[in-house]
Order: structure tokens, then C-alpha cells, then sequence
């Protein structure tokens, strides 16, 4: 998916050995910045969960992560939110969707660009069933500089 020279440029941002998880995390930062730099889907989601405070808090990350994780903000269908998700997300491939009356999953798998190649996954989990929040939702300025993709949200 993503050349290997822009996989080698990205160690330099991340503690990973191994190319396919370097691959994978650089994904994962550009899956971020897709969805909450469109300000529908940023007025509908809140990014949570071990992967949010690695991205956002801990430098360097001490721990790897292949899923992302969302809570949906205010009670409604969520079908027009795993739409433009999709949309977004193309550049990944196709999504696998599973559902249940407290989440909704895509599920997008894909080879990694390492011989010989890894099978990848990344999970993109939305709590629909809790919408409230405790300290209230505070929005964090994100970006992304790689030479494959260079981008930013908030």
C-alpha cells in the first residue's frame, strides 16, 4: 500500500522494528486525519481509548496499536457517519462491516508492502451507545508530515 521508501522515512517517527508496523502506524496517522479533518464526521465522533493517548499524549508511543477507536456523540442513526467513513477511508480499500445494538466496526484488511508480505488489519470501532462525556470533549490540533501523505486536523 504504502512505497517503501515512505515507510523508511516514517521510522524515524515511530519505535517500531518491524516495516509492516511502521507501515500500519503511518496509516493509522493518515485514517485520523481523514476523518476529523471533515467537519461532519468531526461534529458526529470522539476519538478515545489506548490509541488516542499514544497518538496524542505519549512521545515517542510506548505501545503499538492496530485499532482506532470512536464513541459517537450524540444518539442517532449512525449509518450516514460509516458512509462518509467509507468514503474517506477508500484509500485503504473495502471495509468489512459488523454491527451490534452497542458498536459499529469497519474492518479494513490489507497486504503490507514487506516481503515477504504481512496480512494487516485495521479496526475502526464506534461506541454507539454511550453519548455523554465526563470532562467535557476538547479538541487537540493533529498532523501528519510524510512524504506519502502530509496533512492536518483538529
Amino acid at each position: 500500500m504504502i512505497p517503501k521508501i515512505y515507510i523508511t522515512q516514517w521510522k524515524r517517527n515511530v519505535p517500531w522494528k518491524s516495516d509492516y508496523q511502521v507501515e500500519q502506524d503511518l496509516i493509522i496517522e493518515r485514517a485520523l486525519i481523514e476523518i476529523f479533518s471533515n467537519s461532519e464526521l468531526k461534529e458526529q465522533l470522539a476519538f478515545r481509548g489506548g490509541t488516542a493517548l499514544h497518538k496524542l499524549f505519549l512521545k515517542p508511543q510506548v505501545r503499538y496499536s492496530e485499532d482506532i477507536d470512536l464513541v459517537q456523540i450524540k444518539s442517532g442513526s449512525i449509518g450516514n457517519v460509516l458512509t462518509l467513513l467509507r468514503e474517506k477511508l477508500e484509500f485503504i480499500g473495502k471495509a468489512n462491516y459488523n454491527a451490534s445494538k452497542h458498536n459499529a466496526t469497519l474492518i479494513y484488511r490489507f497486504e503490507s508492502e514487506t516481503k515477504p508480505g504481512v496480512r494487516l488489519r485495521l479496526k475502526i470501532e464506534i461506541n454507539i451507545r454511550e453519548h455523554y462525556t465526563v470532562f467535557n470533549y476538547k479538541n487537540y490540533k493533529y498532523s501528519v508530515k510524510s512524504e506519502w501523505f502530509d496533512g492536518s486536523c483538529v
